[in-house]
């Protein structure tokens, strides 16, 4: 999304289709005509705000904001489909999020671009400093130093991580609940606090037990895939198939096979296509149907970028 257009806030903000009060939350639709539909919920009970954002663009946006509440307040950002980023114009730093990811942030810059694709769903939660800061304990040194980055107003960004069970499930929680007034109130509170408390042990408290369970299914992941390259692949199949979200599938095949998951699939079909072609009377384009090519011609410029050598010129070797 580097090279989409650049709008500010203040212009979509012009173009309010629809505001109302719906189970509690505020909700505004916004239909820009060049950029399409952005529909909002949100809920502000004072030291937290709560937003979810559906939007149905036209084309991938770059929307530029300016606000001085990024100085007070601590962001925790969730991508549940599409991705976004976030890139803080003074001291240059992106924070990019996949499908079904989070990031928390504290970056106390008052400008930002918003990077938006077609069609996103994020959710987005804004916490007071201090507030955040007072969950916090003295006792534990990851909580301390945390504690004092905030208190002094010191940048804090870990990076894009893998959303979990327990975390989606507080997020519909937080937006599905049938309380209303002052009981709703206290219910998203405390899914919220749920939802940091998850959030920080996963940046801080990595256990052995949860490193171990994770590196067991990337390699049930590479066990199957060397079994069945030949089929057709999604990472949204491989994902449902084994439990994990996509974001982890993806970042836990590259770190642990140094590849990405398209990338060996590549390979294990050129491999067997060049075993075909050398040990079997197939011809080319049965070959390269096998491998998924449905034109010979694609299949040979596959080969040729893999082994520096046509199909034609090995079969007839």
């Amino acid at each position: 999304m580097k090279h989409a257009p650049h709008i500010d806030f203040a212009e979509f903000e012009s173009y309010i289709h629809q505001k109302k009060e719906c189970n509690g939350f505020h909700e505004v639709i916004r239909n820009h005509p060049e950029f399409g539909v952005w529909h909002e919920r949100s809920l502000d009970i004072g030291h937290i705000r709560v937003y979810e954002h559906k939007a149905n663009f036209k084309r991938p946006a770059q929307v530029k904001f300016e606000t001085e509440s990024t100085a007070n307040q601590v962001h925790h950002c969730i991508s549940l489909e599409g991705k976004m980023g976030a890139h803080f114009l003074n001291s240059n730093i992106s924070a990019n999020l996949s499908p079904q990811s989070f990031h928390q942030v504290f970056i106390p810059e008052n400008d930002y671009l918003l990077g938006m694709g077609n069609t996103f769903t994020n959710v987005h939660i804004e916490i007071d400093r201090c507030h955040y800061t007072n969950l916090l304990s003295d006792s534990e040194e990851w909580s301390a130093q945390l504690k004092r980055k905030l208190n002094d107003q010191e940048m804090f960004y870990q990076g894009e991580h893998s959303l979990t069970r327990p975390m989606m499930q507080a997020i519909y929680e937080i937006f599905s609940s049938p309380l209303s007034g002052s009981l709703k109130k206290l219910l998203i509170e405390a899914r919220v606090h749920e939802l940091v408390a998850l959030q920080l042990n996963q940046l801080f408290q990595p256990t052995e037990q949860n490193v171990k369970k994770s590196n067991e299914v990337i390699y049930a992941v590479h066990e199957y895939l060397c079994a069945n390259f030949l089929h057709a692949h999604t990472l949204k199949d491989i994902s449902r198939t084994f439990g994990i979200n996509e974001f982890a599938l993806k970042k836990g095949f590259r770190e642990t096979f140094h590849t990405t998951v398209f990338d060996f699939i590549f390979e294990q079909r050129m491999e067997y296509a060049r075993t075909q072609l050398l040990e079997t009377k197939l011809s080319i384009h049965e070959v390269g149907s096998m491998v998924g090519y449905k034109y010979p011609n694609h299949f040979s410029t596959a080969f040729r970028k893999k082994f520096g050598v046509s199909p034609n010129s090995l079969k007839l070797s």
